[in-house]
């Protein structure tokens, strides 16, 4: 089966490899902030399906709860380590198996190997602030 990539807008796409559905960044609002979606619709509900979501940084566009909330119970879901400090509303998604990584940790998800690197961006929730966090790559 050869790998399929669906893009939902912005920094969420879904991978799908071997059987395994890895969801980036999910967004899944037509606003957020100063953020419009300006093509396409909200994705549909299938696309809120994965065996694990990677959140990339704090940003509110990137790590956003509500859209988190829509995940599956069970989903995997890898942040950067120290984001549930920093960002307390992930404590509140009890439905979902929060893993904490920083640069260098991998985690297995079924056959995936998930092999965090260090990212150049901010890592902050807010512009301005103390609450911050590695940014991440996978």
């Amino acid at each position: 089966m050869p790998v399929e990539i669906t893009w939902w807008g912005h920094a969420t796409c879904t991978v799908e490899d071997a059987n395994i559905r890895v969801l980036t960044d999910p967004l899944f609002a037509r606003r957020l902030a100063h953020l419009r979606r300006r093509r396409g619709a909200l994705p549909p509900p299938g696309a809120w399906r994965a065996d694990v979501a990677l959140v990339s940084h704090l940003h509110a566009d990137h790590l956003h709860l509500p859209s988190l909330a829509r995940l599956a119970p069970g989903t995997r879901l890898l942040v950067p380590r120290g984001a549930p400090r920093a960002v307390p509303g992930l404590r509140r998604l009890r439905h979902l198996r929060l893993t904490e990584m920083a640069p260098g940790d991998v985690t297995g998800v079924g056959d995936l190997a998930v092999r965090a690197v260090s990212a150049r961006h901010d890592g902050r929730r807010l512009p301005v602030g103390p609450h911050r966090s590695p940014a991440l790559g996978y």
